[in-house]
């Protein structure tokens, strides 16, 4: 992400989202209220009751933003603050989209915290993985980022039986057409690691072959049960590959939930959860990491999102770790029913200390 700050007290700021996962921390930056300076188009009458697109700079004050993974868009939502005033777009609703690429200037009146323009700054290094997983019946492929993880194929290898005299050959063409598969999406998603998985050696023949035909691609290996879908969501709980894949938030973020459980299952004193706890113990400096899903800032709730911007910024500041992940992730289906965030205590809190 481009970041650069344009005013002294740090309430202006010009982004240029370079990746999909910059559009993602937009997402979780930007803030109903924020106003958004940025080139779009616009419908306008022209008389005769026609319309035209017109190309004009608006100012934007949010009330929405919406973010579909692996789509390249931003969409963004609000009220019409200034724009051109031949064209009576101002009071008016507008939605455009953010895409790679585009600049935009955003105002924030309370200003943006030293925080959250590092977590801009520094977003661009995660950057996403490809995830093969292949058997002699099924080869499926993913794509995973700090936002989430998009199953891409997931297809039957429909192989004659073993004393077919052209199994050998349809086999060769199976292993042959998976690496291509994998080479295509690790170049289309500039991913500098593939991960892939399954029983036996097949495995390994996909992953020779992908090598030749990239070599500045990290490629593991690793064992699994199955391929397909079902050998994917198995590899991805291997501790090979979250060290392989440790820069990800989305892997990262499923670690800190199994801490989460061993440590509640032994003592409620060592984690927090719900965004008032959490808020009380982060006010305490108590907080070494904290897990939320993205929709808590966002909340409808006033008190819930003043809690949650309130704990991150004190986490962050008392040089806590922060991770931020999307609601429908497998970990933030599981988070939620714990309120939707969690925290690792650096040491025990008692339960009737909590209290905000």
């Amino acid at each position: 992400m481009r970041v650069e700050v344009l005013d002294n007290k740090r309430r202006i700021v010009r982004l240029r989202p370079e990746s999909e996962e910059d559009l993602w921390l937009l997402r979780i930056t930007l803030r109903p209220g924020d106003v958004v300076r940025i080139r779009t188009s616009r419908d306008v009458p022209v008389g005769s009751g026609r319309k035209e697109r017109v190309v004009m700079t608006l100012r934007i004050r949010l009330d929405s933003i919406e973010f579909q993974p692996f789509t390249g868009k931003l969409r963004i939502s609000g009220i019409v603050v200034e724009g051109p005033d031949e064209f009576g777009v101002k009071g008016r609703r507008h939605s455009t989209a953010v895409s790679i690429g585009t600049w935009l200037v955003v105002e924030r009146d309370k200003g943006w915290s030293e925080q959250e323009l590092e977590r801009l700054a520094s977003g661009r290094a995660r950057g996403t993985a490809v995830i093969a997983a292949v058997d002699y019946d099924e080869f499926a492929l993913a794509v995973l980022a700090g936002h989430g993880m998009k199953i891409l194929e997931d297809t039957s290898a429909r192989l004659p039986g073993k004393d077919d005299p052209s199994r050998e050959q349809e086999v060769e063409k199976y292993v042959d057409r998976a690496a291509k598969r994998i080479v295509e999406e690790a170049a289309r998603h500039r991913s500098p690691i593939a991960v892939i998985a399954g029983p036996g050696q097949l495995k390994t023949s996909v992953a020779e072959k992908v090598q030749r035909a990239m070599p500045s691609l990290k490629v593991a290996t690793v064992d699994t049960s199955m391929g397909g879908v079902a050998g994917v969501r198995e590899a991805l709980r291997r501790e090979s590959v979250t060290r392989i894949l440790r820069e990800l938030s989305i892997v990262e973020a499923e670690g800190v939930l199994e801490e989460f459980l061993r440590r509640i299952a032994k003592s409620r004193d060592t984690v927090a959860y719900t965004p008032g706890e959490v808020l009380a113990v982060a006010r305490m400096g108590a907080v070494d990491t904290v897990l939320l899903v993205d929709t808590l800032l966002h909340s409808p709730d006033d008190a819930v999102r003043e809690a949650v911007d309130e704990a991150l910024r004190l986490v962050e500041s008392m040089g806590g770790r922060v991770i931020i992940i999307p609601g429908d992730s497998p970990a933030g289906e599981r988070l939620v029913s714990f309120g939707g965030v969690i925290a690792l205590l650096r040491y025990p809190v008692p339960q009737e200390a909590r209290r905000l």
